[in-house]
């Protein structure tokens, strides 16, 4: 069996194997990646999704043929039963460390990939990105640590400047560390931003921070 391996699928695909990184074929590739997002999955659905627009015998064969080289080319590394197949449970999925990339802009899943379930997927992998960037910065508040929840939240709204809930966040942070006037400057920033972007003003969520202070104009 295969220990040891690791597939890489942010910033591109790459399959790491203990002897090095392995070339792997196109076809081979798509089959690791959806079963390494996608985890347990029927291999009838493997083979409807990664060969569409052929007959199910001949996506089937296809899925057969692709699983019979990735076990040449690296024992152990696909596990299942008669009806399924996943990733065993030994191999290291970037995507499951979403901690290890946090910064202002969200891992990049499979650049250049555009298959129907790479989007949905790439768009799964954002959203789940950017709770963890606040729930780190709301954590962080409440534990008293604003420096910390500033970083993270920037970090949210950074990836994604129209997300509301972000920049409550930094807001928040700012206020807990006593930064009023900063919070205003924000609150600003926000205001500009969401009316040229959407053409709408920010929801009373983000003024109702300041009610326990004076009245934002």
């Amino acid at each position: 069996m295969t220990t040891g391996a690791e597939i890489r699928l942010i910033g591109g695909f790459a399959l790491v194997l203990p002897a090095g990184r392995t070339t792997v074929a196109e076809s081979l590739q798509r089959l690791l990646a959806f079963l390494a997002l996608r985890g347990p999955t029927p291999r009838t659905a493997i083979a409807g999704t990664l060969w569409p627009g052929t007959c199910d015998d001949r996506s089937m064969a296809s899925l057969r043929t692709a699983v019979w080289r990735l076990r040449r080319l690296a024992p152990g590394l696909l596990v299942g039963t008669p009806g399924t197949l996943e990733v065993s449970p030994v191999a290291r999925i970037d995507v499951t460390r979403l901690a290890e990339f946090a910064g202002p802009a969200w891992p990049n899943l499979l650049p250049g990939w555009y298959d129907d379930w790479v989007v949905m997927e790439r768009e799964r992998l954002r959203h789940r990105y950017l709770r963890m960037l606040e729930a780190a910065a709301a954590t962080a508040i409440d534990s008293g640590q604003p420096a910390v929840a500033l970083d993270r939240a920037l970090a949210a709204a950074a990836a994604d400047p129209l997300r509301e809930s972000a920049h409550r966040l930094v807001i928040r942070a700012l206020l807990t560390d006593g930064n009023l006037a900063a919070a205003r400057r924000h609150l600003g920033l926000v205001r500009v931003l969401f009316r040229e972007q959407l053409g709408v003003a920010p929801t009373d969520q983000l003024t109702d921070l300041f009610r326990p202070m004076q009245p934002v104009a």
